[in-house]
């Protein structure tokens, strides 16, 4: 969680560049970071023009799909459409993954998905959390972002959530629908909104 926002806390950010900001999980501005929104909306129109590409010629798709998103595993996949990677260059794929269509990432925080894992169709990632109790600082657009991570060996159903600031373990099965608002060990089931423990085994 970040500081307060109160007025002393935003005369220091204002001190800070805006990567620095969100590499700290500090507040920002999206409206006001004319840098961020050139990327988001760079990314977007370069998701429709990859996906348009994979519906005749899948390998030319995957190769665009590669240079947009490096830190993608050689030997990962990722089926098309997928309907956003906001900031590709902070989303990192390990080896021997596979994510089915429809992925969605959002926003700034960086999303770590590691080694043989399957993720379901339509599976979203959201990493932007705005202010629960002050809707005058939610009117104006402050925001801070929570990393993602998911561990090795993992299944995620369908349409499963994960929400800003999550850390899931190795080996864990996420049941279709899922929403996930906290951390999860390694070695277990989870399902449900919110998502809990229904089951543990051994790795």
């Amino acid at each position: 969680m970040p500081n307060e926002l109160d007025s002393k806390e935003i005369d220091r950010l204002s001190q800070i560049g805006i990567f620095e900001k969100i590499e700290n999980g500090d507040w920002y501005q999206y409206s006001k970071e004319v840098e961020l929104q050139k990327i988001v909306k760079k990314s977007s129109q370069l998701i429709q023009g990859i996906n348009n590409e994979a519906k005749t010629d899948f390998e030319k798709a995957d190769k665009k799909l590669r240079e947009f998103a490096p830190l993608i595993s050689e030997s990962a996949e990722i089926y098309f459409p997928i309907t956003a990677i906001e900031y590709p260059e902070r989303f990192e794929l390990g080896e021997g993954s596979f994510i089915n269509a429809g992925l969605q990432i959002l926003s700034a925080g960086r999303v770590k998905i590691g080694a043989h894992c399957f993720i379901g169709p339509n599976c979203q990632f959201f990493t932007p959390n705005h202010h629960v109790t002050d809707k005058m600082l939610r009117r104006a657009g402050w925001q801070y972002d929570g990393p993602i991570t998911i561990g090795n060996d993992c299944w995620l159903g369908g349409s499963v959530i994960l929400l800003p600031g999550i850390t899931v373990g190795n080996n864990v099965v996420i049941g279709a629908g899922s929403v996930v608002t906290k951390d999860v060990p390694d070695n277990v089931v989870i399902a449900g909104n919110p998502a809990r423990i229904i089951k543990k085994f051994e790795d």
